[in-house]
């Protein structure tokens, strides 16, 4: 969707039109749970955050700035919601839950036991990306995930791009420790 569509739909949610805001949520819905799932690794939780960020940005759309682009704005009030969750919750969710409707990496073209091997190795990955410190999986999210650039990625985490840069070399040195015996 280009900006002027979006801005227009924004303007229409600013003068109360539930159905635009309907439209915007169908626009952004999926990108916004694949970022807040790269951030938790929690099926139940994301989707609770992802749902309570679109009621938050509901609220709070007439404050919301035209100029700027709408998932920006968005991505940053889940960014905090799924912040403020992983502060409150000290134990981490069954990553069982990866596989539930919707979200099953495993390939229909795989036999069953290269479907195995493959679910095993995403688990393994995704066990690793929630074990790493938080200030590394979210650029490490930003950039493989988001495919956001470094530039947009310091903008976004308010931090230099010298240290996006470091991060990410960090993120992925801890994902090739931790996943040293599958390379």
């Amino acid at each position: 969707m280009n900006r002027s569509n979006e801005r227009q739909l924004i303007e229409a949610v600013q003068n109360g039109d539930k159905v635009a805001y309907g439209k915007l949520i169908r626009i952004h819905q999926k990108r916004l749970f694949r970022f807040i799932y790269g951030l938790l690794g929690s099926f139940d939780a994301t989707e609770d955050i992802v749902q309570d960020s679109f009621v938050k940005a509901y609220n709070s759309i007439d404050k919301f700035n035209l100029e700027f682009a709408f998932y920006p704005w968005l991505a940053t009030i889940a960014k905090n919601r799924a912040f403020n969750y992983m502060q409150r919750e000290e134990k981490k969710e069954s990553l069982d839950k990866v596989s539930e409707i919707g979200f099953n990496p495993i390939d229909p073209e795989l036999g069953p036991l290269e479907q195995v091997i493959d679910s095993e190795g995403q688990k393994k990955f995704n066990e690793a990306l929630q074990s790493m410190p938080m200030k590394y999986r979210s650029v490490f999210v930003l950039r493989h995930f988001e495919r956001m650039d470094y530039a947009a990625i310091a903008s976004y985490l308010k931090i230099p791009p010298g240290t996006v840069d470091s991060r990410i070399f960090r993120a992925r040195q801890f994902l090739m420790d931790k996943l040293k015996d599958m390379l």
